[in-house]
């Protein structure tokens, strides 16, 4: 488990969050009958949501929880293979034109950004 997981999982102990998720799946009733995998699947989808809302309202918190999902899918879905160069690649037109506006876009920040230090 990479670093910002682990802080992210040892901030959620710190704030009780663990706790509050088992207490809210212990005391809703299960519908009667309810499969127990469609049951932690609904008790998975109010904790998300409980989560993230959680993290709307701590800005702190919310920072933890953006570096560890980009940490997470830098170590799982982004990985090194999609960075190496393709040999014979070619983007198309739009792409380059994307690119350079993006380029652009990011030198005019970075410019504004600086001139902001100084102020």
């Amino acid at each position: 488990m990479c670093d910002s997981l682990k802080q992210f999982k040892e901030e959620m102990e710190k704030r009780g969050l663990f706790r509050k998720i088992t207490v809210a799946a212990n005391l809703i009733p299960p519908p009667p009958g309810a499969d127990p995998d469609f049951l932690i699947a609904l008790h998975k989808m109010a904790a998300k949501e409980a989560v993230i809302m959680y993290a709307q309202k701590h800005d702190d918190f919310c920072e933890l929880m953006a570096e560890a999902a980009t940490d997470h899918l830098l170590e799982t879905i982004l990985t090194d293979e999609l960075f190496k160069p393709v040999e014979g690649f070619t983007p198309t037109d739009e792409e380059q034109a994307t690119f350079k506006k993006a380029e652009a876009t990011a030198k005019a920040m970075t410019g504004l950004l600086d001139i902001l230090k100084h102020i």
